[in-house]
């Protein structure tokens, strides 16, 4: 079913529910890959036998492997292309700026995994977040992109959600152990982690 938009085009009806439904699948989908992939990377890796306990596969290692999975894709997507785009090559129509974007992405991806590595997952997703709201902020200012009142409002829960995960709650008591020296602190499995902000 479509529906005639301003201009006499059709456009298709939307369902709320079925658009709520896919999203939260998607952010499910999104949350689980993230934290499998923190596994991944901090996990250290037994040799087969003798059971020694070896340090984590390094970041740039796990990014190749799962990249190659990528790569298989787009090989079996491009060896069964028809008409016209068969004949044009690989790279056909990749201009100055879009080799910075693929740029800007890999760089993106990297940071990504360096942040679930030497960070957390957490981190990461809030991390997330607070690169929408500046995106958002930045086409305010370049492009006059209008910022609606949820969207400020989903903002001011980021930014907040930010500091609170950074910093310490006045007068809680927490599970949080401080230690001495290091500004750092140890949650109840023992793992030392560092304030991620400056006060």
């Amino acid at each position: 079913e479509a529906t005639e938009s301003d201009d006499g085009s059709e456009r298709p009806t939307q369902n709320l529910f079925v658009g709520l439904v896919a999203v939260t699948i998607a952010c499910m989908c999104s949350a689980l890959a993230g934290v499998y992939f923190e596994k991944v990377l901090k996990k250290p890796t037994t040799e087969s036998g003798t059971g020694v306990a070896r340090p984590p596969v390094s970041m740039w290692m796990r990014n190749v492997q799962m990249a190659f999975f990528s790569v298989c894709i787009g090989l079996i997507q491009y060896s069964q292309l028809q008409g016209d785009d068969a004949s044009k090559p690989f790279a056909h129509g990749f201009t100055t700026w879009v080799w910075i974007l693929v740029g800007l992405q890999a760089g993106g991806g990297m940071l990504v995994a360096a942040v679930i590595k030497y960070a957390d997952n957490v981190l990461k997703g809030l991390a997330t977040g607070v690169s929408v709201v500046f995106a958002s902020v930045c086409s305010f200012f370049l492009f006059g992109t209008g910022l609606s009142l949820q969207f400020t409002f989903g903002a001011a829960i980021i930014l907040g959600s930010v500091f609170f995960f950074s910093n310490d709650i006045p007068g809680g008591s927490g599970n949080k152990a401080k230690v001495e020296k290091g500004g750092s602190e140890r949650s109840n499995g023992g793992v030392e982690m560092k304030k991620l902000l400056p006060k």
